[in-house]
């Protein structure tokens, strides 16, 4: 039902230990255990190669011309085809707790985990023949760092990047982060292109190392991949990858159509995230189903995002980009002035505002509802969890109440509102009475032309109803959808994000700052607005700004993976959301891949060696390159 940004798109997928590429030191080829052969989509016998294989997503991606790890907005299906044109640094392992070697074969911390230190493989190329090497990962960080949405998801994470030689690199941190090297494996930034694609007037086709080459791509329609024929990997057997001649991927966003897509023949493979439609898969003959519901991480979650402060993005009307209708103070800053008073008290209010329900725009003349904490309390005690995940979901997966599965080690019970509508009405009744208002009401994004995402919505309106809310659908493609929550143009929307194995992949969409401290000292600068006003970070989507939220994440990263300190923190983190309620917790998001009788070893990946097992499926994304057709 949800906009699948999940915590990938521009950017992730997101709990490791140590082991595989050992985090605290450095790594070589090989180093799990080959997969048991009787596994749901993995296949013994020896491949036949040739063969096109067709492939049915949910969406496409924007711009195909920018279609890369720097400057792509990559939803599940955005990995999908990241991984047929490039190649990541590294691979998750089979158990989700370490990272494996791709065109990256070693991590190396400094003590305090600040600085991390990355050997690059030699011998690599891109398919216009050009070599990759530490110029080219740096020529990736800078157009992902000077990337106007990319590069504000990363900024807060990593200062710079330089060579320390032809194929070694020095990723210096801006905070310790001891889990770093899984952001080089599961976020988008992970993947390497050819440095040609970043210039603002490219209209070429993209170009990557991956296992195949783009041959056409109708947006929104179909993108048709043929074999990189100089491709440096090969399998445990020495046979060249990928076994396949194409690959074509259709995007088609309606569940139920993807569905029938299959089983009519005229896709082989599909990606589903709907659990009513993932029963009807397990329950169709000649289709195997594989799901991730027992999958080493934590999944994402179903959810409605909801904008806090009532405002439009604070942190952009900061930096000045929404000017000149909210003048920005980051100008002044930089020229070493103080900043007027008017510019910050538009930073602060002039953002204020709502999606007006006739129009359907954002308008600053209205009044927010959802930036009232007894108004969301009231809406997560409106709606039944329960019900969503049995009636909406078709009982596929787990009702959440936070960030974690209850069988993770970050999880503690965070004491979520439980159903409540009775209380919940009350409260309704008494903002009503406090703001002297006759109705509370608000908009909800929801995605257009997916019928599981109207019917959530029907769901919605019929709890909060009962307790006195009334909402209103805004159905929008799933581009615009994100667009609007990234710049704040939002009330609430379906959204799935968060998850993964590591909390840490998380770090940025929580992020807050001081809006009074000074710039030297990681503030804002806005020192006329109330003491301990905090401003939430770019990629913040919820605006939620809690420094207890924002030291317990710190503490976590500076901490030893798997450390106490490290599970401690991360599980106040889950219980601060419980009580401020950013989102509205529904259900974990569940990934079914489904693929015909013909298709071989769809769930198996490899890392660099071509036979240590990598984690694929990955959530909503698959690898693609020891796929064969029998």
């Amino acid at each position: 039902m949800t906009a699948t940004f999940d915590r990938r798109s521009f950017l992730s997928h997101s709990a490791a230990t140590a082991g595989g590429i050992a985090l605290a030191g450095t790594v070589v080829d090989g180093l799990m255990a080959e997969v048991a052969s009787a596994a749901t989509g993995v296949s013994p016998k020896p491949p036949k190669l040739g063969g096109s294989l067709r492939v049915a997503l949910l969406s496409d991606v924007p711009n195909y011309h920018t279609f890369n790890g720097a400057q792509g907005k990559m939803d599940g299906s955005g990995f999908c085809l990241a991984n047929a044109l490039y190649d990541p640094l590294f691979v998750m392992a089979a158990d989700g707790k370490s990272v494996l070697p791709m065109l990256a074969i070693s991590a190396t911390p400094s003590a305090n985990y600040t600085v991390w230190t990355i050997k690059l493989r030699q011998g690599v190329t891109f398919t216009n023949g050009d070599p990759f090497n530490a110029s080219v990962v740096v020529a990736n960080y800078q157009a992902a760092a000077a990337d106007p949405t990319v590069g504000l998801a990363i900024q807060p994470i990593i200062a710079s990047v330089s060579a320390l030689d032809a194929y070694t690199v020095k990723y210096t941190l801006v905070v310790p982060f001891s889990t770093f090297p899984i952001q080089l494996a599961e976020q988008q930034i992970a993947y390497m292109a050819h440095p040609s694609s970043f210039s603002s007037t490219y209209t070429g086709n993209p170009i990557g190392t991956g296992p195949f080459m783009v041959e056409s791509w109708t947006l929104n329609v179909q993108s048709v991949w043929k074999k990189n024929p100089h491709y440096w990997r090969k399998d445990a057997h020495g046979r060249q990858l990928p076994y396949l001649d194409a690959v074509t991927f259709k995007t088609i966003p309606d569940a139920a159509s993807r569905n029938q897509a299959l089983q009519s023949g005229s896709v082989d493979v599909v990606l589903q995230n709907v659990g009513s439609q993932i029963a009807q898969l397990e329950k169709t003959s000649g289709i195997s189903v594989l799901t991730d519901i027992h999958a080493p991480r934590d999944p994402a979650l179903n959810m409605l995002i909801l904008n806090t402060s009532g405002t439009m993005n604070q942190y952009f009307a900061w930096a000045g980009e929404f000017a000149p209708t909210v003048p920005g103070a980051l100008s002044y800053i930089k020229q070493g002035q103080a900043v007027p008073t008017a510019v910050q008290d538009a930073d602060w209010q002039g953002t204020l505002g709502a999606v007006n329900p006739s129009s359907l725009q954002w308008d600053t003349t209205l009044k927010p509802v959802l930036n009232d904490l007894t108004i969301r309390q009231a809406c997560a005690m409106a709606l039944n969890r329960n019900a969503y995940f049995k009636v909406i979901d078709g009982g596929v997966g787990a009702v959440a109440d936070g960030l974690y599965r209850k069988s993770s080690p970050y999880y503690a019970n965070p004491h979520y509102p439980s159903y409540n509508p009775k209380r919940a009405k009350e409260l309704v009744t008494a903002y009503k009475k406090k703001h002297k208002v006759s109705k509370v009401s608000f908009v909800i994004d929801i995605v257009s032309g997916d019928a599981a995402s109207q019917q959530a919505f029907a769901f919605f309106q019929q709890q909060l109803a009962a307790v006195g809310i009334q909402v209103t659908s805004r159905p929008l493609v799933t581009s615009q959808l994100i667009n609007n929550v990234i710049y704040g143009q939002y009330d609430c929307a379906v959204w799935t994000q968060f998850g993964g194995v590591d909390p840490g992949l998380n770090y940025v969409w929580f992020l807050s700052l001081s809006a009074t401290a000074s710039p030297t000292q990681g503030g804002l600068g806005l020192t006329s607005l109330p003491a301990g006003t905090r401003f939430p970070g770019a990629v913040n989507f919820s605006h939620q700004a809690d420094g207890v939220v924002m030291a317990n994440m710190l503490k976590a990263l500076a901490s030893p993976q798997g450390s106490a300190a490290e599970r401690a923190a991360w599980k106040n983190v889950n219980t601060r959301f419980a009580s401020d309620i950013p989102y509205l917790w529904l259900d974990t998001t569940v990934n079914a891949w489904a693929a015909r009788s013909n298709v071989q070893n769809w769930a198996f990946a490899t890392a660099a060696d071509g036979k240590t097992r990598a984690l694929s499926p990955d959530a909503d994304a698959s690898r693609w390159d020891q796929i064969w057709l029998s």
